[in-house]
């Protein structure tokens, strides 16, 4: 082997280690309280997958949906033993709050509206999780926006 050609081998090594625990570096923890309402939105979205595009009429229905899930799924969603405990919010300790909303069109896509949402979150902000299972977590004024019913 030439010494180019070791030279080169062991550039293409360093840039690869590099890469990998470059990336892994860049990588922060997702806070319980993101993953979690995410998940259940997901959750939401299986089981509309699951009925034919039917919404979960209610939250225990969607309760005893998750309760069908194989172990391994649940904790894919984060879920270890008791399955209420992925309907009910890390920061205020209190129940998400479900809203049953028709989207219209293919469920998941198109309308963006609010499906969860904390009850009453933390320091003036709540998390809330769309249709299409994207999150955010948005100060009082924006939640009034999004959810105007909302007590």
């Amino acid at each position: 082997m030439s010494r180019t050609s070791l030279r080169g081998g062991i550039c293409l090594l360093l840039l690869l280690f590099v890469a990998v625990t470059g990336c892994q570096k860049g990588r922060k923890e997702v806070p319980t309280e993101e993953t979690r309402i995410k998940n259940l939105a997901t959750v939401r979205g299986q089981y509309i997958g699951k009925n034919k595009g039917q919404l979960p009429p209610n939250v225990d229905a969607l309760k005893a949906f998750a309760k069908t899930l194989s172990p391994e799924q649940l904790k894919g969603f984060g879920v270890e033993g008791d399955v209420d405990q992925l309907f009910v919010s890390p920061r205020d300790n209190e129940p998400y709050v479900y809203r049953f909303v028709k989207e219209g069109g293919v469920p998941g896509v198109g309308a963006n509206v609010v499906v969860f949402y904390e009850k009453t979150g933390k320091n003036g902000k709540r998390w809330v999780a769309y249709s299409t299972t994207q999150i955010e977590e948005v100060d009082e004024k924006r939640f009034k926006e999004l959810v105007p019913e909302a007590p």
